[in-house]
Parts: structure tokens; C-alpha cells; sequence
């Protein structure tokens, strides 16, 4: 199911909040999180929450910081049938809770380019594929195109693939996630050069229909690259915004997006 925001309420709708997909999605301990609205506020504001590696309760969704939330009965997620106040705090009054996702309206029209991509529409050809896991890209060519690997199944494949294509006429790249939530447009050129933490432009991407330029890593001697991301490499790797990485390259790189937004796909036109 493609979405980018959630909703947490509790039953009767008294209290509930609007975020996005990656601003729950992350890994984080008591660190600041971005809510879109909820019933106390009309505007943007962030409160602290819980979504640790190794907590099963997590992750904890509250209208304010997590500290405050929880004797004032304003929780609004938690897992593994956790008790104490955590839910008998809130969900005997408010008539229990729920969760509901939707892709919003911005984010349908942003995704069109993606979508026709994946279609195979717009001259766009899919040449490389990694399914949802904790492992970037098998292939170790640098984004020369020279690696073949698997069987070609589509964007939405569990199984990676790698098609040739060095022998292929092509002027643009599109790296995206399996889900078309994020994307980004570079042409050949700005790829395939020798880089490390450097600027290089973007025509478009979900997070800007004009041009830009983000600091990415294409070095001689590093099998993983190049690293691909909508913003700067090292802002990008946090928030889940690395679009393209090889060698089976792990870590949250990988960990922070492929699972969150069903693998990636590499598009290449002419």
C-alpha cells in the first residue's frame, strides 16, 4: 500500500494526531518528532517519542513529549499489549484506539513522474531492482551498467536484478524507492564522475520540482558507491532518504529505507 501519512486516535476521535510516514519510521530514543496537526494544534510542532531497535513495545505515539503524555492520558500508539498507565490511562475512557494511513494529495502528485516510470511510460526503462531487505544493491559496477544479475520482475520484485546497460543510449537517471515516495531525476553526467561529499544536481525530485544540488560520493576505490540521496549524504543517511548504494552495503543506509519503502528501483531514458 503506497502512504505517507498516519493518523493516531483514540476511538471516540476525542485525540489524535496527523504525521508523516518518515517521521515515525526512523529509529530514535526520546528524540523530537514532527507532527503535522492533531486536536490540540492546527500547526506543525514536534514531540518526543520512542521507536528503539530492540523495544517491542515501541513505537510510542504521543500528543506531547512521551514524559508528559503518558500520566495525562495522551498516548496514542504502543505495541506487545503493553499495559500499566500506558493503557489504562487511555483507552478505558477514549473507547481504545486506532491507526489509519492515506496518501496525501501532495504527495499523489509529486509521485506522478515515479508512477510513470514504473509503467514504463516516459521513455523510462527499469535496469536495476533490490527488494525490501537490509542490503543495498549486489551489483559492484559503479553505475557503469555492466553487472547482470537475477531475474528481471518488475519494481516490485522481492529479488534483486540487475539488467545490462552500458551498451544502452540513455541521458537520465531516476533513482527511487519501490513505493514511489521518494525519487530524484540526475542526468548521466552529474552520476557517472568521480566525486567525494561533493555537490552534484538534481533536476527533480519529491521534495522539489525545481533544480538542486545535494552532496553525494562516487569515489574510485569504494565499492559501495556511489551513494545517491535526495538531500546532502550525511543528512540523507539518518532519514532514510538514500535512494542508491551497492556491494550489499548494510547498516541504517539500507535499514532506514528499503523495508520502510519496498526496495528501489534505478530507471534510465534517453
Amino acid at each position: 500500500m503506497d502512504y505517507d501519512e498516519f493518523m493516531f486516535t483514540t476511538g471516540d476521535c476525542q485525540k489524535w494526531l496527523v504525521t508523516k510516514k518518515d517521521a515515525v519510521l526512523q529509529w530514535y530514543s526520546n528524540g523530537d518528532r514532527q507532527i503535522e496537526s492533531s486536536s490540540i494544534s492546527e500547526k506543525p510542532y514536534e514531540a518526543r517519542w520512542y521507536r528503539r531497535t530492540n523495544n517491542k513495545e515501541d513505537p510510542w505515539i504521543t500528543l506531547r513529549d512521551h514524559g508528559t503524555s503518558v500520566p495525562a492520558g495522551e498516548v496514542l500508539y504502543g505495541e506487545n499489549k503493553f499495559g500499566n498507565v500506558h493503557a489504562s490511562n487511555v483507552l478505558p475512557a477514549y473507547n481504545g484506539a486506532n491507526v489509519y494511513v492515506r496518501l496525501s494529495v501532495d504527495a499523489n502528485a509529486a509521485q506522478g513522474q515515479c508512477r510513470d516510470a514504473a509503467a514504463g511510460k516516459a521513455g523510462w526503462k527499469l535496469v536495476r531492482h533490490v527488494g525490501p531487505g537490509l542490503k543495498w544493491h549486489p551489483a559492484t559496477d559503479q553505475l557503469l551498467g555492466t553487472d547482470e544479475y537475477g531475474t528481471p520482475a518488475g519494481p516490485q520484485a522481492a529479488e534483486a536484478f540487475s539488467v545490462k546497460f552500458d551498451n544502452q543510449d540513455f541521458k537520465e537517471f531516476m533513482f527511487s524507492t519501490g513505493d514511489c515516495s521518494k525519487w530524484l531525476i540526475a542526468t548521466k553526467e552529474s552520476v557517472l564522475d568521480w566525486y567525494s561529499n561533493k555537490d552534484r544536481q538534481i533536476e527533480a525530485s519529491s521534495i522539489s520540482d525545481q533544480p538542486y544540488k545535494a552532496r553525494w560520493y562516487r569515489r574510485t576505490n569504494n565499492k559501495e558507491d556511489p551513494w545517491i540521496t535526495l538531500r546532502d549524504h550525511s543528512t540523507s543517511v539518518p532519514a532514510g532518504e538514500v535512494l542508491y548504494g551497492e556491494d550489499n552495503f548494510g547498516n541504517v543506509h539500507a535499514s532506514n529505507v528499503l523495508p520502510a519503502y519496498n526496495g528501489a528501483n534505478v530507471y534510465i531514458r534517453s
